[in-house]
């Protein structure tokens, strides 16, 4: 049995894994795909102290892989299915096996939505599609901070980018609002939706008007995230809101802890859900 089991290994449970072990606990996290969650796909970490000028997700990713590795701490690449709370443990069953802990911290993240128009083939990340890209007429669907940052990046490499956003304004910080102004290549289309696709090279939006080209038209979405909480419906004494939890970081359930994008917050960036691994992984073994 280990002392603690963390599930995901994105910046909260990875900062948790970090703290909880250099008090001496017995560590096991669990993660399904890569380290880094999310941001490992972004085309550049900005506002987090200390990351470089040029950070990208991926090397962002990679650093957090490392620490881990030198602080000797176990990462198994597998999914979380269930969880179980008994007298005095966990069982948690992945897609493989079965383990067993005294504490869990359920640090799983989100997930980007996707657009709901199905005959709409669409992308998230760009980052690693620059050769795509390169010379298309290219959709972004989103005015987040996300969104904007996806969409200057894009305007890199493609011809033309079009921001599609429903509200009436982007959303973004002003960086990005500044350098979209500035920009020669990207057009922004407010209060609108994209609503199907009149051909390849044509989509339509929900003013009726279109977006043409004469080539295939890219679409990127970055219209919010879902919290990855599709595991936790069994156990009992806290609630979902819109699929994020809400609860504090020490929960109602005695032994376990929520940290990261998994819960209902204000503000979802790496350096909270950094802070909240942080003290998720103290508590926790302040508990054992």
């Amino acid at each position: 049995m280990k002392d603690i089991i963390i599930i995901g290994a994105g910046p909260s449970g990875v900062s948790a894994a970090l703290y909880a072990k250099a008090r001496g606990k017995d560590i096991l996290i669990l993660e399904k795909e890569q380290i880094g969650g999310i941001i490992g796909h972004v085309s550049k970490v900005s506002h987090y102290a200390s990351v470089d000028k040029n950070e990208t997700g991926e090397s962002f990713r990679k650093k957090l892989e490392a620490q881990l590795k030198y602080s000797n701490i176990e990462v198994v690449y597998e999914k979380a299915i269930s969880i179980k709370k008994e007298t005095d443990k966990f069982i948690i069953v992945t897609d493989k096996d079965t383990y067993e802990a005294k504490k869990v911290i359920y640090a799983a993240g989100s997930k980007l939505k996707e657009l709901e128009v199905d005959e709409i083939k669409s992308y998230h990340w760009p980052f690693g599609k620059e050769d795509l890209l390169k010379d298309k007429l290219v959709i972004i669907n989103g005015g987040s901070d996300g969104a904007a940052k996806e969409g200057l990046y894009i305007s890199k490499f493609a011809r033309e980018v079009h921001i599609v956003q429903d509200k009436d304004k982007l959303l973004c910080i002003d960086e990005f609002k500044k350098k979209i102004e500035d920009s020669s290549n990207i057009i922004v289309h407010t209060s609108e939706k994209i609503v199907s696709k009149v051909s390849n090279s044509e989509i339509k939006l929900s003013s009726g008007k279109t977006i043409k080209d004469k080539d295939e038209i890219l679409v990127f979405v970055q219209i919010g995230q879902s919290g990855n909480s599709d595991i936790l419906k069994n156990l009992e004494n806290f609630d979902l809101e819109n699929s994020f939890v809400k609860t504090d970081i020490e929960s109602t359930i005695d032994g376990l802890f929520f940290a990261g994008d998994i819960r209902v917050k204000s503000v979802r960036q790496v350096s909270t859900a950094v802070c909240d691994g942080t003290i998720a992984g103290i508590k926790a073994s302040q508990s054992l």
